[in-house]
């Protein structure tokens, strides 16, 4: 892809393009999505259509600049942007009886899995994947213990 035809995607577009999908997990994949303003959702996720997504990893990054957030891309995925594609058919990695949410959620708690650099600003908007990020829960926390957890950060400015 160019630069240009992203730019145009991410203006005329009603969803954020998808610049990047790799199968990390058994029936999970690592998304790129490109929206306005400088900012790129990184998805963790057992689906390729956005608005069908429901319990996935997602971290947003806000980047200074249209430039910086380009080089973040491309650090990211070890590729040139022309080497990307806009929206690519990746539907057959998420084939899946039974994604793999329990690795997910283990390497989130435990700091492995990829996250962009370089950018101005970031959150993890879900409070559950904040947690395990956080290490302020744990993978195998019961519900009374993410009940907790999201009662504490409803309480504070979390």
């Amino acid at each position: 892809m160019t630069k240009e035809e992203l730019i145009r995607y991410i203006e005329l577009g009603n969803y954020p393009p998808v610049v990047y999908c790799e199968k990390k997990y058994e029936g999970i994949c690592c998304l790129l999505r490109v929206t306005k303003n400088n900012t790129v959702f990184l998805d963790y996720d057992h689906t390729y259509d956005d608005r069908d997504s429901e319990g996935g990893f997602r971290a947003t990054f806000k980047f200074d600049s249209f430039e910086n957030m380009l080089s973040s891309i491309e650090k990211f995925t070890h590729k040139s942007i022309a080497e990307l594609t806009i929206n690519p058919y990746c539907y057959e990695l998420f084939e899946s009886p039974e994604p793999q949410f329990t690795d997910l959620r283990l390497d989130v708690y435990n700091g492995k899995i990829d996250m962009m650099e370089d950018y101005a600003d970031f959150i993890i908007g879900d409070l559950y994947w904040s947690g395990l990020y956080q290490k302020q829960i744990k993978p195998d926390a019961s519900t009374e213990e993410i009940l907790e957890w999201i009662k504490k950060c409803q309480n504070t400015e979390y």
